[in-house]
């Protein structure tokens, strides 16, 4: 695909004003700060003004029934998904949050005896691994009706929703400080220049959702042996590994480190708040399918197919892209002016998220024996 890919993201504030007064939280006052944890989710702020969604027709559940979101977006869009869900249905809610490495972890340990009812958001390839043992499958009418197959798990154990790029933050003061007049990295291979010794932060792909998928990118891209050798070298690049998939672009936006690997829509949260920050997608870049999934031997079953055919619907899909500036898989849902419409960038071939999520065990011990250790 020949695109330009140096994305001057800074033009985008103009557009989607609502996220402004968000940016004046605490929150991105301190955009350096390592949350709890991400979607991988991290705690950004999100505007009170965004539109509800609006109550619509839904299936009957019983009058006693409650749900519990184990959520692996950020804090306060889970919070907002929640409380509209609530007015939807009159389903009283309780939420818990996680990065999706981290929720993947917790559903396993929670075995036959989980607490939660629907694991939400994170990359499919973390609800992966829990197939078929920690979750139940459900076929969605919403789904089959409104999404590409390719957008599901064959046999509906996760459905996705949300579609989001990996790209690169470059803090653009530090970078004319270290690098002048250079030209900022295209591809996944100028990150191994050794001027960008210690120069970039990133999440360890145990506990991050994103770093997996960037991982997984390399072996897409490379196959899996040369993968490894490849990480190997972008290891010395790399200054700090956090937990938290979005602290990166955070930390390159508070002048912490000059680059930053993260997923697109999180390095454009800093950007609107005002931070000196610019987005890059690499040649051959990774993507994610955000997805909601059923836990199985959840409290409440009847609760959480509910809340899947409504995740999945128009109106709550509008909100969670205002909220969050991910790309919606619905073709009837808007876009912000902000965000960037995925298919227009160059995807890596031969993505595979069941692949990836049935490899991740064997991928995480090879990337600690090999990088991590």
């Amino acid at each position: 695909m020949e695109m330009s890919r140096r994305l001057v993201i800074l033009a985008s504030l103009l557009v989607v004003a609502l996220f402004a007064a968000a940016c004046e939280t605490e929150e991105t006052a301190d955009p350096g700060a390592d949350p709890v944890d991400d979607p991988d989710g991290d705690e950004e702020a999100v505007d009170d003004d965004v539109e509800e969604v609006e109550e619509e027709e839904l299936t009957d559940v019983p009058d006693d029934a409650e749900l519990v979101i184990y959520g692996a977006l950020h804090e306060e869009e889970i919070d907002r998904i929640a409380s509209a869900f609530e007015d939807a249905t009159g389903v009283p809610t309780e939420t818990i949050r996680a990065s999706a490495g981290e929720m993947t972890a917790r559903i396993e340990a929670e075995g036959d005896n989980p607490d939660g009812d629907v694991f939400l958001g994170g990359p499919s390839e973390t609800h992966e691994p829990l197939v078929p043992d920690f979750l139940r499958a459900y076929e969605s009418p919403v789904a089959v009706e409104d999404y590409d197959e390719d957008h599901y798990h064959s046999e509906h154990y996760w459905h996705g929703f949300y579609i989001g790029a990996l790209g690169v933050a470059i803090n653009t003061e530090r970078w004319e400080d270290e690098f002048g007049d250079d030209p900022y990295p295209e591809t996944w291979d100028d990150l191994l220049d050794e001027q960008y010794e210690g120069a970039l932060a990133i999440a360890e792909p145990a506990s991050s959702g994103t770093s997996y998928n960037m991982l997984v990118t390399q072996v897409f891209r490379l196959g899996e042996d040369e993968a490894f050798d490849w990480y190997e070298e972008f290891d010395r690049t790399v200054g700090q590994y956090t937990s938290s998939g979005a602290a990166p672009a955070r930390m390159a936006g508070a002048g912490e480190f000059t680059l930053a690997v993260t997923f697109g829509h999180d390095i454009l949260t800093p950007i609107q708040a005002g931070f000196p920050l610019e987005l890059v997608y690499p040649e051959d870049t990774g993507f994610e399918i955000g997805a909601v999934s059923i836990i199985d031997d959840g409290p409440n079953p009847e609760a959480a197919e509910v809340f899947v055919d409504w995740m999945l619907g128009p109106e709550a899909n509008q909100l969670h892209t205002d909220l969050s500036l991910r790309v919606p898989l619905r073709d009837d849902v808007e876009l912000p002016g902000a965000a960037d419409p995925v298919d227009e960038l160059d995807l890596v071939d031969g993505f595979d998220a069941e692949w990836a999520g049935e490899q991740r065990d064997h991928l995480l011990d090879e990337w600690e024996e090999r990088v991590g250790g």
